[in-house]
């Protein structure tokens, strides 16, 4: 990820840059990423689980791959807070990735 941003905040971080040869253009990518800090394998998955879901209904994706980290406390935390969260920490990585966070709009959702 030579160009890229990272945004963080209390329940995540995201990580959003441009794939040069990664994905065709106008796609966007997504990596989910909970570690063991996270919890036991059930909190890590349901972290992961969570962030999937916030994404896929997300009326805004970044083009380009982005990369969500969970932090402790993710799968246990309200909903809104992790939506807030999430649009938070996207907002500034795609800002200091210098992107478009509309430019890789939601499909039908088929690939």
């Amino acid at each position: 990820m030579d160009r890229g941003g990272r945004g963080g905040g209390d329940l995540l971080v995201a990580f959003s840059a441009d794939a040069p040869g990664g994905s065709a253009p106008g796609r966007s990518r997504l990596g989910v990423v909970a570690s063991r800090r996270v919890g036991s394998a059930v909190a890590r998955n349901r972290a992961k689980r969570r962030l999937r879901e916030i994404y896929r209904r997300s009326p805004e994706r970044p083009a380009g791959d982005l990369v969500l980290v969970a932090r402790r406390g993710l799968a246990e935390a309200p909903w809104r807070e992790a939506v807030r969260s999430y649009r938070a920490a996207v907002r500034w990585a795609v800002r200091r990735a210098g992107g478009s966070a509309s430019a890789g709009r939601r499909s039908s959702g088929r690939p």
